[in-house]
């Protein structure tokens, strides 16, 4: 069986339960346990962590997460040597989707119980994932020196080997697994995602062959699959993987969005957008990947799609991912469509739209009018306070634009905007030192984002800082090596400089052409799971 805590946390939903997770057995035998300490238990206070803990376990029954957590806290101040408490917050971090937190609870009923096989194998996974090697080690090799032949604990030793590019010991764990069981799923995706890292996906491939032909197909295996033709370059293959998560996976907004950003780069944009608009048109879209949705527009399509494919998000769309994209509409010139799909939220909630929709007509009094009553309620509303900016810096005003500009990208970093108000208002003040540092802060908070740098380079390219706007066309291909944009910047600053790293650049640029994923942000640890990308380096 696979684990459920060995994948990336977006792609959870593509496994069965976990290994670690309570059986139902468990789950009815944790209130008899409760009981008993409630029954013998040495004063009042053993009998209320008790109860606190049967609640906390009713709660998470009922997906009354926060409660629940809440419960498990109180038990567990008043009990903190009980390791059944501290599994049960494990549980509770886990149904929160909190990785780090089921750590920790795991960790504390291991140190209580050194033998607890869900502990030991919650600490052995969530170790791994959490960065916490040395105790993910530990916890494995203990559950190896209680059973041998553990296909769990072996595909961790596995997992582990890989991280350390032992991929020869890698793969005889991944043998064991299999001359165990030949249809063990983790130790055929293990072996599978060694070969590409030993340099021969064609036998990752082969690894995989069955299923899909002798056997069905599986989400995991789907998903191994989809990475070896990554690594590969493989578009075509790609294309059929998607195809087969499409059914097999119909409900995961990260895949959707990875296979979006995939169409666009493979030439077919339709697609790209009709899977865009379809996750902005889904209420339950969080806003974090709105953000993302927007940066592979602003990537790929500069204004976004036409007004009747944005249809959909009008319709059904959140009142926060409408104003979102309306925003992003209104930056680019859209100005209809922003006010379109602004119809619906209330006065107060699209007002500092409204203020920005505003300026971008250049009716500059109207805007910093209605920029002026939005912070009035809330002087932390970055868009008012980046378009009172840009009012002031129309009105000749470049101090009381610097003092909005200032709030506004330090509230929200993101705010591109923001920093180019900010640099402008120092500008204005003739304090070319500062504005340099608002361009450097500004590409920093920003380093994956194309716009950004190149609003930076042409600034330093003006002021004659040629060595510095090329050091940051070039930083952002590092940080982004498969943003299309960044290549494209950095091979235009050495054309203009007359720069020998032009041909470097057009080569980067091909070579970005066929990295079928979106970037790491920058820092991010690798996938040390069975998936997630494939890195050969």
């Amino acid at each position: 069986m696979l684990f459920g805590y060995l994948v990336n946390p977006r792609f959870s939903a593509l496994l069965p339960q976990s290994g670690i997770a309570p059986s139902r057995t468990a789950a009815r035998l944790f209130p008899i346990l409760l009981i008993a300490l409630l029954l013998g238990g040495c004063g009042r206070s053993d009998a209320a962590a008790a109860a606190d803990a049967a609640r906390a376990q009713a709660l998470l029954e009922q997906n009354r997460i926060v409660e629940a957590r809440l419960a498990i806290r109180d038990a567990i101040e008043v009990r903190d040597d009980e390791p059944q408490f501290h599994i049960l917050r494990g549980r509770i971090e886990m149904a929160a989707q909190s990785l780090s937190g089921a750590f920790d609870a795991y960790s504390d009923a291991m140190s209580l119980d050194s033998t607890n096989m869900e502990a030991l194998q919650a600490v052995s996974q969530l170790g791994l994932q959490t960065g916490h090697f040395r105790q993910s080690l530990e916890a494995t090799d203990a559950i190896l020196a209680l059973s041998p032949d553990e296909p769990g604990a072996l595909l961790m030793r596995g997992l582990h080997a890989v991280i350390r590019k032992r991929f020869d010991e890698a793969d005889g764990f991944a043998d064991r697994i299999l001359a165990r069981n030949p249809a063990d799923e983790g130790g055929v995706i293990l072996k599978a995602r060694i070969a590409v890292r030993k340099g021969t996906p064609q036998r990752a491939l082969e690894v995989l062959a069955p299923y899909g032909a002798a056997k069905p197909n599986t989400a995991g295996v789907v998903m191994t699959r989809l990475e070896v033709y990554r690594a590969m370059r493989d578009a075509a293959g790609m294309r059929s993987q998607f195809a087969l998560l499409r059914t097999l996976v119909p409900d995961n907004p990260d895949l959707r969005l990875d296979e979006a950003n995939f169409a666009f780069k493979d030439g077919r944009p339709r697609d790209g957008h009709a899977i865009l608009v379809a996750l902005l048109a889904d209420p339950a879209t969080e806003r974090g990947r709105v953000a993302n949705i927007l940066a592979i527009w602003r990537e790929y399509s500069g204004a976004g799609p036409g007004d009747a494919e944005l249809a959909p998000i009008a319709r059904t769309g959140s009142t926060g991912t409408r104003l979102a994209v309306a925003e992003y509409l209104a930056w680019h010139g859209r100005l209809a469509a922003a006010g379109r799909l602004a119809e619906g939220a209330g006065a107060a909630e699209r007002a500092a739209l409204d203020a920005l929709i505003l300026s971008r007509e250049r009716r500059w009094t109207a805007a910093e009018q209605r920029s002026n009553a939005v912070l009035a309620r809330d002087e932390t509303d970055c868009l008012a306070l980046t378009v009172r900016a840009e009012a002031r810096l129309e009105a000749g005003d470049p101090v009381a634009a610097q003092r909005s500009a200032q709030v506004a990208a330090a509230q929200c970093p993101a705010q591109l905007q923001a920093w180019k108000a900010l640099a402008a208002a120092y500008e204005g003040r003739e304090d070319a030192d500062n504005a340099r540092r608002a361009w450097r802060e500004g590409v920093n908070a920003n380093r994956q984002d194309a716009e950004m740098a190149g609003a930076a380079v042409t600034w330093l390219l003006r002021r004659g800082q040629d060595r510095e706007a090329l050091a940051v066309a070039r930083r952002l291909t590092h940080d982004a090596p498969a943003l299309l944009g960044g290549w494209r910047l950095y091979r235009a600053t050495c054309d203009r400089l007359k720069d020998p790293c032009a041909a470097a650049a057009a080569a980067g640029l091909r070579d970005a052409a066929t990295i079928y994923a979106i970037d790491l942000p920058p820092g991010q640890a690798l996938p040390n799971g069975l998936f997630g990308r494939i890195i050969v380096r």
